[in-house]
């Protein structure tokens, strides 16, 4: 699915971190730059599809920026904004469409919300790709559908828990990663409506599962979601609704949300601890951690990220890498996952290796609800023959 590209060029902090947000709740990739060099450079590798352009920045003149952008045949869609008067906003305009871009408009300075909403909706729109709206109605209709995949523990071999993994089920569109769509809700109130809706369908789900009662499910959430206490009361009253134990529930966030707002989610994390639910860090070597931090945080779980996993047998450095956060974790008295599992020699390295739990394709693909007790049959008869 193709994406829209927001690269915002204005030197302005306040200025560009509010069209950036604003941009993001529209659905947009969003890259802020005030460098000549790095404009260049982002325009050509990560090719924009559109470009926020200030006419007056102390390095960058616009309109030779413009004349840049026509030369190396640039096709973003370009708006422009300053705060010089509308006269040289009008100039420069058609300067824009003289040379052959793709002008979009042009916007005075101060910029308004409504204003800048409305341009990014019309442009994402015209593009038919998907919005904030899209997915508000895919929630009321039911769209978002969980799959499973299961965690295998490697000592015994034994299944201990599954992985939530929610997809969008668009009627036209077919399935939709979370990767698409989840980031343009976390600028939005409707994450937590989001979050309250998968828990709900992921406790649901385990009432369904007689004779599971040991298994564990982990649900993903957003940063968004750990920085107010809402989650906490959201789960809480899910698990009492099914009764259903806060033990058996993991609340997954990744190392990079975790550590970047660290003093914002580390109360809503002591209350989920408190309750007995497990946390886990996921993505867990992709993000530049405080140890410090790390170890504050009551994280019971450590999930090392596929990207190291998928080649720690054949590649020396990603060997290392995994060893070093196994026993770094187990120092730090973690459990580890291990996610990525794809063949059978990488599912016995780790387990010499002494990781705890192992999760990928090489067990199963993530599954419907439906199938994950006729699965889990089949899979204790392969072991047991």
């Amino acid at each position: 699915m193709t994406s829209n590209r927001l690269l915002v060029i204005d030197d302005e902090p306040a200025n560009s971190a509010t069209i950036g947000r604003i941009a993001r709740g529209c659905g947009y990739d969003v890259i802020i730059t005030t460098d000549v060099d790095d404009c260049r450079s982002r325009i050509m590798s990560w090719k924009p599809t559109v470009i926020v352009l200030d006419l007056a920045m102390p390095e960058m003149d616009g309109i030779q920026l413009m004349e840049w952008l026509a030369k190396h045949e640039c096709q973003a869609q370009i708006l422009i904004v300053s705060g010089k008067g509308p006269e040289m906003l009008q100039q420069a305009e058609a300067s824009g469409r003289t040379l052959g871009l793709n002008m979009t408009g042009s916007l005075p300075k101060p910029l308004r919300l409504e204003t800048l909403r409305a341009v990014f909706s019309e442009i994402y729109d015209a593009a038919g790709l998907l919005s904030i709206l899209d997915i508000s109605k895919a929630l009321t209709n039911q769209e978002i559908l969980l799959m499973y995949q299961p965690q295998v523990e490697l000592r015994s071999g034994a299944v201990v828990g599954f992985e939530a993994l929610a997809r969008w089920n668009h009627p036209q569109r077919g399935s939709i990663p979370p990767d698409t769509f989840i980031p343009m809700m976390e600028v939005d109130e409707i994450v937590n409506d989001f979050t309250t809706q998968i828990v709900k369908m992921a406790l649901a789900d385990m009432c369904l599962w007689e004779g599971a009662d040991a298994f564990n499910v982990a649900i993903n959430v957003s940063a968004v979601n750990c920085g107010s206490m809402v989650m906490p009361d959201i789960v809480q009253a899910q698990c009492a609704s099914k009764d259903i134990a806060c033990q058996r529930i993991t609340i997954e966030v990744t190392e990079t949300a975790a550590m970047a707002e660290a003093c914002h989610v580390s109360a809503c994390l002591e209350r989920l601890h408190r309750l007995g639910i497990q946390l886990s860090i996921d993505d867990f070597g992709t993000g530049y951690s405080s140890l410090v931090k790390l170890h504050q945080l009551p994280f019971s779980e450590v999930k090392i990220d596929k990207s190291f996993v998928l080649d720690c047998v054949s590649n020396p450095q990603s060997s290392v890498l995994v060893q070093a956060m196994i026993d770094l974790a187990h120092k730090m008295k973690k459990r580890v996952v291990a996610e990525g599992v794809e063949n059978r020699e990488t599912m016995q390295q780790l387990r010499e290796w002494g990781c705890d739990i192992a999760q990928g394709y090489f067990i199963s693909r993530p599954m419907l609800p439906r199938d994950v007790l006729p699965w889990l049959q089949q899979y204790d008869s392969g072991r047991s023959a």
